[in-house]
């Protein structure tokens, strides 16, 4: 009987021990509101564990759909090759939290699109639990901007204007309370940082002596008001003196614009002799601390530092790629050479061999039998990119920039192959590599020899490929190596040898 007792003791408390043995992630809140250009901290809380250098945490946005990565840590390590680029600048963990068993994601200069559903998941090893939180991005509303117009001999325009987010009501009344918001027309759009520009105008009587107000009702809550006084609004009908007083104002403010102006050209060319000194200062090499406070005192200078930096590194990338590229072995006779090949489209339309430089934003899938010359063919264009040639057929030296990657040699992520592709007189950085495929220089990248079947590469380009915004891209391959691609690309072209040639 005591046996009994104990087993049926036993099975009522395992689920207990066991529940605590397991690895947990708790939430310090669910939901979180932050105003606009601001910041927040996201935070998930989870169990001890016994190293750091087995934890991973990986921070997404779930909610709206499509889902991305905002950060990623992964047994200890950073990894910023599945990031969104919307978040890669302002998404960091705080390294320190973690001894406290807190993964906690700082956001900084939210925007409005950054409000959704993130999820947090942390793992020790193998072992791993998620929660999910909410944050709301918000921007009050700016003071109401007020104006009056009269339309005619008896009526006065009331116009209220301001912006902000969410959404708001305007609500007019008069000076007895009485409400006036459906003889009001009210028009919203959209700005480019996704907040609501309201403007409200409602006519009234202007001999009527009354008082208007115009309020901005945003969640039930009266956020921002403004009231009109008629007549005393509106502008006395004799106003020659007050306008004399503003055009002697606009004069004096011209001269004194001018003035300035040539002061500045002046001291132009000295200014300009002082640019590299200030950069340097600007940018000392010490801790982020110190540099977020340089950068905040000198904004526009550093802005301009900041151009200066990203055109030098583009001309010395730009230079290095010329150099390896007019060192490939391509020959004198490339008129020739190109003329033993036939391009054909899906359908087998014959096609100019020019038809082989994407278009902006365009992939273009090249198959063609092992010898066919697809190697050759990646080889002059980026020879003809580097001036190795005489002539130019495919009209390729306009493009900023050409990667030729040998898909064959290919180790690690995407933007691992493509930095091992270079030789650099400094190692890449793997970031700005990738600012750089993903931003707006009108770029081709050539992927020769791929083949479906490594994860790590195969995740990382489809990644690239959607996120991208200019980057034209060519993909050579043997026929069923890519069946993926195949099926997906909306261009895919066949080289081959044409009869009476005797190879390439």
């Amino acid at each position: 009987m005591r046996g009994t007792l104990v087993v049926v003791f036993q099975a009522l408390l395992w689920p207990v021990v066991s529940a605590s043995a397991l690895f947990t992630v708790s939430l310090e809140k669910s939901d979180y509101e932050a105003e606009l250009h601001g910041d927040v901290k996201l935070v998930c809380l989870f169990s001890k564990v016994k190293r750091l250098s087995d934890l991973t945490v990986i921070w997404s946005r779930v909610e709206p759909k499509p889902a991305v990565d905002v950060y990623r840590l992964e047994r200890g390590t950073e990894n910023h090759n599945y990031t969104s680029a919307a978040f890669i600048k302002r998404a960091q963990l705080i390294h320190e939290q973690l001894d406290l068993n807190r993964a906690v994601l700082h956001l900084k200069k939210l925007q409005i699109k950054d409000s959704g559903m993130y999820r947090c998941i942390v793992k020790e090893g193998d072992d791993g639990d998620y929660k999910q939180v909410t944050l709301k991005v918000t921007a009050p509303y700016t003071p109401v901007k007020k104006s009056t117009m009269k339309t005619g001999q008896d009526e006065v325009e009331l116009s209220c204007e301001s912006q902000g987010f969410p959404s708001a009501q305007v609500i007019w009344s008069d000076g007895q309370n009485t409400n006036l918001t459906e003889s009001s027309i009210s028009t919203t759009r959209s700005t480019d940082e996704d907040l609501f520009h309201i403007i409200s105008k409602l006519m009234v009587k202007r001999d009527l002596v009354n008082n208007y107000t115009c309020s901005f009702l945003v969640k039930g809550e009266i956020r921002e008001t403004v009231t009109f006084s008629i007549p005393d609004d509106l502008l006395p009908h004799s106003s020659a003196q007050h306008v004399w007083i503003v055009a002697v104002v606009l004069v004096l403010l011209a001269i004194v614009f001018i003035c300035v102006i040539l002061h500045w050209r002046k001291n132009g060319q000295k200014n300009r002799r002082n640019e590299s000194s200030q950069c340097a200062f600007l940018f000392p090499h010490s801790s982020s601390a110190t540099t977020d406070s340089l950068l905040t005192v000198n904004e526009n200078r550093s802005q301009a530092c900041d151009i200066n930096s990203e055109e030098t590194a583009e001309k010395s990338l730009r230079s290095a790629l010329i150099q390896q590229y007019s060192e490939l072995d391509t020959s004198a006779e490339m008129n020739s050479r190109l003329a033993s090949y036939a391009l054909l489209s899906k359908e087998g339309r014959s096609l100019n061999i020019s038809s082989i430089l994407p278009d902006k934003k365009e992939m273009i899938l090249l198959l063609g039998e092992p010898g066919c010359g697809k190697t050759s063919v990646a080889q002059i264009l980026s020879s003809c990119w580097a001036e190795r040639t005489a002539t130019d057929p495919f009209n390729i030296r306009r493009l900023q920039l050409v990667f030729q990657v040998d898909c064959s040699r290919a180790k690690g992520d995407f933007f691992q192959a493509i930095k091992s592709s270079v030789s650099y007189e400094k190692p890449l950085d793997v970031s700005e590599l990738r600012e750089t495929l993903l931003g707006s220089r009108d770029c081709l990248l050539i992927l020769d020899g791929y083949e479906e079947g490594n994860k790590d590469l195969d995740e990382t380009l489809e990644c690239f490929l959607r996120e991208r915004q200019t980057c034209r891209v060519l993909i050579t391959s043997h026929p069923g190596k890519c069946p993926a691609l195949e099926k997906n690309v909306r261009t895919v072209l066949q080289l081959v040898q044409k009869p009476e040639s005797s190879g390439s």
